[in-house]
């Protein structure tokens, strides 16, 4: 039961995919020292587990902090006067013991820098540097590995590449299998990014859950004559389009860039390939050497297990999306 280890080993974590999706922070700072924040989490936590942001010294608050809910989460805003600008001052982000570890995206305009710049903070990192003014950023970098960060950060999604995998099974047939999951993530990527293409957040997610569970489905029966064992690309291509609308999500909360936009959706798209790689490469490594090295009834079983277990987190995850 070797060969279960790339899925066995993030269930445990898996359960709480649904609500590991990023907190957000908007700064905006202005010549007169003045800073706006304004900060979200998803709406399928709770609004008590919203964090507060500790003013940092030499900043004084100006106003109450204000908080709201709607479709896209709960929100907090508030607005600090920082005395010799907010550059080189850390905000601590406190969260309560209640949420889940969640990552952060801050997206920064401080006073005399030519654009925005995106700071990423990993899960259990409540630490913001506030990084000096630049007049020129490099997008690229950034998108990149903010594609990298948001892969390795959605189990759902690391558990759809890994039930492809185990499918094609062939190093050829994974590879033409990947490649059709990209090229159709790619484009409604770019679609929906560019505000071309539009659906239903909710909607998304629940679906996305959907495909690991018709996946899980597949898995714990085993192979047959069906579309998904003879054309896993075709698979692999349908559920695409709807996973690049899920990755488009994270682009709309930190929003591209004016300056260099087409760089920046090209460098989080690669970002996003860069990170599925590197999950890949050693998954497909490990089921091969585990189906030379283990019996097949017990494949089998273990196959049907994990099938079943996969399956039950996707639909909690499916149900959850859909009426929490």
């Amino acid at each position: 039961m070797k060969w279960l280890a790339p899925l066995l080993a993030i269930l445990p974590l898996a359960a709480f995919a649904d609500d590991n999706r990023p907190m957000t922070l908007q700064i905006t700072e202005d010549t007169s020292g003045a800073v706006l924040l304004r900060w979200k989490i998803r709406p399928n936590l709770d609004a008590a587990q919203a964090p507060t942001l500790a003013v940092p010294e030499g900043c004084t608050p100006l106003q109450a902090t204000r908080a709201w809910s709607d479709s896209l989460g709960h929100w907090h805003a508030s607005r600090w006067q920082c005395s010799g600008g907010l550059a080189g001052r850390t905000i601590a982000i406190v969260f309560p013991a209640t949420t889940p570890a969640l990552a952060t995206i801050a997206r920064l305009q401080l006073a005399g820098a030519a654009d925005m710049s995106t700071v990423l903070l990993q899960p259990g990192r409540d630490q913001l540097l506030i990084p000096a003014p630049r007049e020129h950023r490099n997008v690229f970098a950034e998108f990149l590995r903010l594609g990298v960060a948001h892969v390795w950060g959605g189990v759902d999604h690391l558990l759809f590449i890994a039930g492809l995998i185990f499918i094609a099974r062939t190093p050829r047939r994974v590879l033409a299998t990947v490649t059709g999951f990209t090229i159709a993530h790619s484009v409604t990527l770019a679609l929906a990014a560019l505000g071309i293409l539009s659906l239903p957040v909710r909607a998304i997610e629940a679906t996305i859950a959907l495909s690991i569970i018709l996946l899980a489905v597949e898995i714990a029966k085993g192979p047959r004559d069906t579309l998904t064992w003879r054309h896993p690309t075709a698979i692999a291509s349908s559920f695409g389009l709807l996973h690049g609308l899920g990755f488009a999500a994270v682009l709309h909360d930190v929003g591209l860039p004016q300056q260099g936009l087409v760089t920046a959706l090209l460098a989080f798209n690669l970002g996003i390939e860069a990170g599925q790689l590197l999950f890949a490469v050693p998954v497909l490594a490990v089921f091969a050497l585990a189906r030379r090295l283990t019996a097949q009834p017990v494949q089998l079983g273990a196959q049907r297990i994990a099938g079943y277990a996969v399956g039950l987190l996707a639909s909690y995850w499916m149900f959850l999306r859909l009426f929490a």
